[in-house]
């Protein structure tokens, strides 16, 4: 056991520690542990319930960063990286994740059924977790893992930037508790860090442009030329060893 913990690779034991504070904060919101911190900070992010300057800014971040709108950026992102590599694998990589994401996300909804700040419960289950923030989160990183086979730091700070804008416009418009988009959050990272283990997305990659170059005609005709060149010239100093030789022994 010792030993197949020890192999696990950090994103491993990262999507492991996700799952476990997601576990532990779904016990305390469905407990009511952490309602009186809720409420006091949705009171303070919209006071009385009001409707200001703040929630004017924020709101229509909701409608731009909408699920429909994140799963045609996956969607888009996908298609891309399947011309691009030649392969069906992001594809494949792509429906997992969407998959994985709905059941999890569907299932913890329907086993809470936490009301909203407004006391009010969706047909599709409760407000925790957030699916708003797990679908931009999902969508956005999804995008960046099948574009790219080996992802930088830099490359994520598209995805925290709409994974902001979507958790202030939840709470600032009171849509959300903080722990529901925390709930969004941890979920997120446990399927990002879960599907992202399995090598579905690292398909075949086009060829690099020196390497599509030196397969062409023009490549291997210089090729040939250059073997040509340097025989002619072993031969040429071969000629002129044995004309030495010759000279030396006359």
């Amino acid at each position: 056991m010792r030993v197949v913990l020890s192999r696990l690779p950090g994103t491993a034991w990262f999507g492991l520690g996700s799952a476990v504070c997601l576990l532990a904060l779904g016990l305390l919101v469905a407990t009511g542990a952490t309602h009186a911190l809720d409420v006091a900070t949705t009171a303070r992010l919209r006071p009385g319930d009001a409707w200001g300057g703040a929630q004017v800014s924020a709101a229509p971040w909701m409608a731009r960063l909408s699920p429909p709108h994140m799963v045609l950026v996956l969607a888009t992102a996908t298609a891309t990286a399947c011309v691009w590599r030649r392969t069906w694998r992001p594809a494949l990589f792509a429906a997992v994740l969407a998959t994985c994401a709905v059941v999890l996300t569907a299932a913890v909804k329907l086993a809470l059924q936490r009301p909203d700040p407004h006391g009010w419960v969706a047909p599709s289950g409760g407000a925790f977790p957030s699916g708003h923030v797990v679908a931009v989160l999902v969508c956005c990183a999804g995008s960046v893992m099948v574009l790219s086979s080996r992802v930088r730091w830099w490359q994520w700070a598209p995805v925290l930037a709409a994974g902001a804008l979507m958790a202030r416009a939840l709470l600032v418009s009171a849509a959300h508790w903080p722990t529901d988009v925390a709930g969004g959050v941890l979920l997120s990272l446990v399927v990002l860090s879960g599907v992202g283990l399995l090598p579905l997305r690292q398909g075949p990659l086009r060829q690099e442009p020196s390497r599509v170059g030196s397969a062409g005609p023009g490549s291997l005709r210089a090729r040939s030329q250059a073997v040509l060149a340097v025989r002619t010239t072993s031969a040429s100093r071969r000629n002129d060893s044995s004309r030495g030789a010759t000279t030396s022994a006359s």
